[in-house]
């Protein structure tokens, strides 16, 4: 069922089972300066289901955090952006790293379930397909992902603003 969903707080509630959950030996700390919250005041309450979208964004941050963990040395601390935007008719939330990035050829298989580029037992290559299956399906949005090898990745949700309209049949007449 969808709900009106406060995404900034949705968001600060997945950092937070991100930083106790994750396990430390990756050496990424969430609760560090690397989070930077970029919030759209614009943005009102989104439907969604909130319990799903929270497990997208923890496969999201897992992820994030592993990338900037790959990284052959650190030029610069590891960082990940989260940011909401009312972009009409969408409400979008992105979640950018300056991890490894991902080359074309990865990047295009990376929605597909069992794919995966972790060493064995370190993924089973499902949540970011559940996480688009999520997405997709259960919330009608989008989900895209942009990277560059060296520089990072950036996902992009989209969700739609409005409650989906009732389909013809389900319309009685007045």
């Amino acid at each position: 069922q969808l709900a009106p969903c406060d995404l900034p707080a949705l968001i600060d509630q997945a950092l937070e089972i991100a930083s106790n959950d994750f396990d430390l030996s990756i050496g990424f700390d969430f609760k560090g300066q690397a989070i930077v919250r970029q919030f759209d005041p614009n943005l009102g309450p989104v439907p969604c289901t909130a319990n799903e979208l929270e497990q997208v964004l923890l496969n999201l941050l897992k992820n994030a955090a592993q990338a900037i963990h790959q990284r052959p040395q650190a030029s610069e601390p590891g960082r990940i952006v989260l940011r909401t935007r009312l972009n009409p008719p969408w409400a979008e939330i992105q979640v950018e790293d300056n991890g490894v990035g991902m080359p074309e050829t990865v990047r295009k298989r990376t929605f597909e379930p069992f794919f995966t580029t972790k060493e064995i037992g370190q993924g089973t290559g499902l949540g970011l397909s559940v996480s688009y299956f999520i997405i997709t399906n259960n919330h009608k949005g989008q989900m895209e992902v942009h990277s560059t090898p060296g520089q990072g990745t950036c996902f992009t949700l989209r969700l739609p603003l409005g409650q989906p309209s009732p389909t013809a049949d389900n319309q009685t007449e007045t």
